[in-house]
């Protein structure tokens, strides 16, 4: 921050006649205009992420995938899961006692 600030104070002084400070005046212009276009592009970015028709599907997916991988999680450990082996072990040993 403070190599900015003294960057400031001095970022005129390579202006020594007015063909310089047309050229200053000019680039100030530009850099102005460009950072306009990026704030332009970035507002359409998001209003591009937040449209309604793309906006619910994405929280709809964001949120249904943590769900749906648990309960795929939960059913294959009920399917092919250590539980149902062990207690299938158990129930084979209590026969044989």
């Amino acid at each position: 921050m403070m190599k900015n600030k003294k960057k400031r104070k001095n970022d005129y002084r390579h202006i020594k006649s007015y063909k310089d400070l047309c050229h200053e005046k000019m680039h100030l212009a530009y850099r102005t205009r460009y950072t306009e276009k990026q704030l332009q592009i970035k507002f359409l970015e998001l209003g591009y992420s937040l449209h309604p028709a793309r906006l619910i599907p994405n929280l709809l997916v964001e949120w249904a995938r943590p769900m749906l991988w648990d309960f795929l999680s939960r059913v294959k450990s009920y399917l092919f899961g250590t539980k149902r082996k062990s207690h299938q072990k158990q129930t084979s040993k209590d026969k044989d006692e």
